[in-house]
């Protein structure tokens, strides 16, 4: 199971090691309805993991250097600063809004003595649509906090007292039938919580343990409230109290865990669980759920530690006397996120874009692509899809954000690229830097990275680049037609023997002919795998 939490961990914060241009600077937005002073202009970063529609034309991105914002309808993008009067710092790991209320909750990477360790850094809350921000901290526990109430009766609990491994994976809000606003939040450490009062305070949840499938008032308290096992504290750990997903709606809350999906009818009082042995679910850790307008629970199930489990995307179906049942689709595929509009099921996955009208058949739809420009985005795997108010379909994944409004046959790239240059200079820089190819910007099999030229005006381009002792490994182009302005040349990291190159810097070399100028220009690059 600790290599499912790590795996996780790392594509939460995936988005935390997407670069961009090193010659980046965050320029203050020179007009902005927000306070100037919270926001600079474009995407956070190129790693896109969720996407959020707040009204017609307000729209969020979770990147993986903080929260993004458009407020005209993908028109313009900004992102939030990390400062006490925005956004706490971090990668975005989930956000929820209910109306104009909207929750961010963010994570970092501390450093320890072995390896690095996925860090909650709290939720940031705004009562407006992100024009004011209130922040809290991470949840944690009193080190006292030794025992839960269930049911008017004490449940002994492992406190959660430091925000490592306690990142908030998810949130969902809802108004159930009380009228009572509840906002829900799980993490593998911190398990599952909810608050009250928009995300000031926080109340630890009881989720059934393994051995049991139902929780009501009649249950056995024989258990502990405990992410792991404990045996200097006498604590016995549960699967199930490590919670990965939530969504909630009117009285019902459903939370995926590493045990399963529990699902309560009356706002978290009682709970129903159920897993790859009680149902059809294809496994027992679910990393995402999604409840579509019509009642139907998605899934995104990855195996646990049962025999026999495997990957897929279930949903729910009713049954006889309203009873709930499981079926499992798209196997073996690796979904990150789960969104429906109409009749229309899109699965994020790790291999592309997935969509069915009836969650049987299922096509994969085109990579992101402008036609028209040759710009795409280099990433075989889809991170979250949506469709917003004006039926535009949006995808985010680790190499940028794309928009399409003829159901995927033409793409909007949209990526973070600073300028490096005046509009009259030839210069050139390479991104991300340092270079992994087989784990940056991977798609079909191979990393990209891009020399980011500026033009200065029409002519033709001479790109190679060569190794340390001034041997030229690889020509990326050569005299191609360029037009004035600034443009990217992707390279797969491979000689001209089609193998990768070894680690180690290389330079290269960028040559210009205009009318009547020649110019040339340098820039390095380290390759590390």
């Amino acid at each position: 199971m600790k290599r499912y939490r790590k795996s996780l961990q790392i594509a939460v914060l995936l988005c935390l090691w997407i670069t961009f241009s090193p010659a980046a600077s965050l320029l203050v937005a020179d007009h902005f309805s927000l306070n100037d002073s919270i926001v600079y202009e474009g995407l956070g970063s190129n790693g896109v993991s969720r996407i959020l529609f707040l009204d017609d034309t307000t729209y969020f991105f979770a990147t993986g250097y903080g929260l993004s914002v458009t407020m005209d309808g993908g028109e313009t993008f900004y992102s939030y600063y990390n400062n006490p009067q925005a956004v706490r710092y971090g990668g975005v790991t989930s956000m929820i809004s209910i109306g104009q209320h909207l929750w961010v909750a963010t994570a970092f990477d501390s450093l320890g003595i072995e390896e690095s360790a996925a860090t909650g850094n709290g939720i940031s809350y705004s009562p407006d649509g992100g024009f004011h921000w209130i922040q809290y901290p991470q949840m944690v526990d009193h080190p006292d906090s030794n025992f839960v109430l269930l049911y008017g009766d004490t449940l002994k609990a492992l406190p959660t007292t430091v925000p490592i491994d306690n990142l908030t994976y998810d949130m969902a809000v809802h108004v159930n039938s009380k009228g009572d606003t509840l906002l829900w939040a799980t993490s593998f450490a911190g398990g599952t919580r909810v608050s009250r009062d928009f995300g000031k305070t926080w109340k630890r949840v009881v989720l059934p343990p393994d051995n049991m499938d139902i929780l009501d008032e009649s249950s056995p308290r024989n258990f502990h409230l405990s992410p792991v096992s404990r045996p200097d504290l006498g604590l016995v750990g549960n699967y199930n109290h490590r919670a990965f997903s939530v969504v909630a709606r009117n009285d019902t809350v459903a939370v995926g865990t590493a045990g399963g999906v529990n699902i309560s009818t009356d706002s978290g009082k009682t709970w129903r669980k159920y897993t790859a042995h009680n149902s059809g679910l294809s496994g027992n850790f679910i990393v995402a759920l999604h409840l579509a307008k019509d009642g139907t629970l998605y899934a995104a199930v990855l195996p646990a530690v049962g025999a026999g489990e495997f990957q897929s995307l279930c949903f729910t179906v009713k049954g006889s006397f309203n009873a709930l049942y499981w079926q499992n689709t798209l196997k073996d595929k690796r979904l990150y996120h789960v969104s429906t509009f109409k009749n229309t099921v899109y699965a994020s996955t790790s291999t592309g874009l997935w969509v069915s009208t009836d969650r049987w058949n299922w096509v994969q739809m085109h990579y992101p692509k402008n036609y028209i420009t040759g710009e795409q985005l280099y990433s075989d795997e889809i991170y979250d899809a949506a469709v917003d108010p004006m039926e535009r379909l949006w995808v985010g994944t680790g190499d940028g954000l794309a928009v399409t409004e003829d159901n995927g046959l033409n793409w909007r790239i949209i990526r973070r690229v600073a300028s490096i240059a005046q509009p009259e200079d030839f210069k050139i820089s390479a991104y991300p830097n340092p270079f992994s190819p087989g784990r940056m910007n991977v798609f079909e099999g191979e990393g990209h990275i891009r020399f980011h030229v500026n033009i200065p005006e029409e002519g033709t381009l001479s790109l190679d680049v060569f190794d340390f002792g001034m041997n030229r490994v690889k020509t990326v182009c050569s005299n191609v037609l360029v037009y004035e302005g600034e443009h990217d040349f992707p390279w797969n990291g491979k000689n001209g023997l089609n193998d990768v190159v070894a680690n180690g810097t290389y330079f290269i070399r960028a040559v210009f002919k205009g009318r009547g100028i020649e110019k040339t220009a340098w820039s390095k690059v380290i390759i590390l795998e």
